[in-house]
C-alpha cells in the first residue's frame, strides 16, 4: 500500500504547516473528521523539503501501540519501516532539506489499529 500525505494551511501563529500521514488504505487524509476512536500524543522528527513538503517522519511508538495488531496498517505501508519501538516513514520521490521536531498525534481506529498521524 502506498503512503498518503496531506498538508494543511499555513498557520502564521505557529509559523508552520499541519500534516496528516494516512496509513489506513481507505482513509482520506484531507478529511476533517477521520473517525479516530483513540489517540496518543507523541513527539515526531520530520524532514521537510525546501518548499515545505513532508519528506521523512520518525517517531517512537507509545507502549500500548507496539503489538502486531496495532501496527497492521503501518506494516503494510510500502514506505514505512518499524524497527523495535520506532517507526521511520519516507515519502517516495522527496528529499528533506531540514529536520524539525514537532508535536504529533497517533490516531487509532475502532479496531485499535494505527490509522494515521497528525503532525502540527
Amino acid at each position: 500500500m502506498s503512503l498518503r500525505v496531506a498538508r494543511g494551511e499555513y498557520n502564521p501563529e505557529n509559523e508552520r504547516f499541519q500534516y496528516y500521514v494516512s496509513f489506513k488504505p481507505t482513509l482520506d487524509p484531507t478529511a476533517n473528521e477521520r473517525g479516530a476512536e483513540a489517540s496518543y500524543r507523541i513527539e515526531v522528527a520530520v524532514s521537510l523539503t525546501e518548499t515545505g513538503e513532508l519528506a521523512d517522519v520518525a517517531f517512537t511508538l507509545p507502549v500500548p501501540c507496539r503489538d502486531k495488531k496495532t501496527l497492521q496498517y503501518v506494516a503494510t505501508t510500502d514506505s514505512a519501516k518499524v524497527v523495535e519501538d520506532r517507526v521511520f516513514v519516507t515519502v517516495p520521490g522527496l528529499s528533506g532539506d531540514s529536520v524539525l521536531e514537532a508535536d504529533g498525534k497517533l490516531e487509532l481506529d475502532g479496531a485499535g489499529k494505527i490509522m494515521g498521524l497528525e503532525i502540527s
